[in-house]
């Protein structure tokens, strides 16, 4: 089996323009993701991917695999049209703003796909354990069967489970993020980018709702690692300074 990972890196970005290139420890974040994507056990390949000169250049420059491609409307259609080109059986979507992401967690998504052959796409979850998470809108997330495939996912407090007066959950309560990383069988991608958006997609601002409502399932797989993203500058120095206690990613 084939696997291959992409990141799909753009300039543009409403909360923080140029973030894939932000220095760490003197490196742009792009090439974190990159080398530790690289370290994964189950990846043939690394390819960024990207429509922008600047980062083009500046994954070249560090002697990473990059390719150009036109304007995109997501992530995940930029990742299909680098994926069609090349001969793979599956395709990582690995997002370019999150440098501290654990090859592990690459593998972990991986690994089904050589278990389980009917599985078409694969995430991860993370079990919630504040209530301020579980009602966070912008924290998304995922219910799942007994199989492990997803039931919903949405940005509401999903399942409904009752908080005490301490704002508490009990340790029985099992609620879960999603981690927005994906993997995906090449046909099934290139077939959800051909796809319209659907009702609950568009309601819930969730792109993974597509495949659901289209009757793909959508297994996931818990993970215990936290995986911390940059979407602001405040984020950033969050990354630096777990970066400088771990001591790792430097030059």
């Amino acid at each position: 089996m084939i696997n291959i990972g992409i990141i799909p890196a753009r300039y543009a970005s409403s909360r923080f323009e140029g973030k894939v290139l932000a220095d760490i420890l003197g490196k742009p974040m792009v090439q974190h993701v990159y080398e530790r994507a690289r370290c994964s056990k189950m990846l043939n390949q690394v390819i960024v991917a990207t429509d922008d000169k600047r980062i083009y250049d500046a994954v070249r420059g560090f002697g990473g695999n990059v390719q150009m491609t036109g304007e995109c409307a997501t992530g995940t259609d930029r990742v299909a049209i680098v994926a069609e080109q090349i001969n793979c059986d599956v395709v990582v979507d690995i997002q370019g703003d999150e440098p501290l992401i654990e090859p592990k967690q690459i593998d972990l998504m991986l690994q089904p796909f050589v278990d389980r052959p009917s599985v078409q796409v694969c995430t991860l979850k993370e079990r919630i354990h504040t209530v301020e998470d579980f009602l966070d809108r912008n924290v998304v997330k995922v219910v799942t069967n007994n199989q492990g495939d997803a039931l919903y996912f949405s940005r509401g407090s999903i399942p409904s489970t009752p908080i005490n007066k301490e704002h508490t959950f009990d340790e029985r309560t099992l609620v879960y993020r999603h981690i927005g990383l994906y993997a995906f069988r090449k046909e099934q991608l290139l077939t959800f980018t051909s796809w319209k958006r659907t009702p609950y997609e568009i309601t819930e601002g969730l792109e993974q709702l597509r495949f659901l409502e289209h009757g793909i399932p959508i297994h996931v797989v818990e993970t215990d690692t936290t995986l911390i993203g940059v979407d602001v500058p405040e984020d950033l120095e969050k990354v630096k300074q777990i970066f400088e206690k771990r001591g790792i990613g430097r030059k």
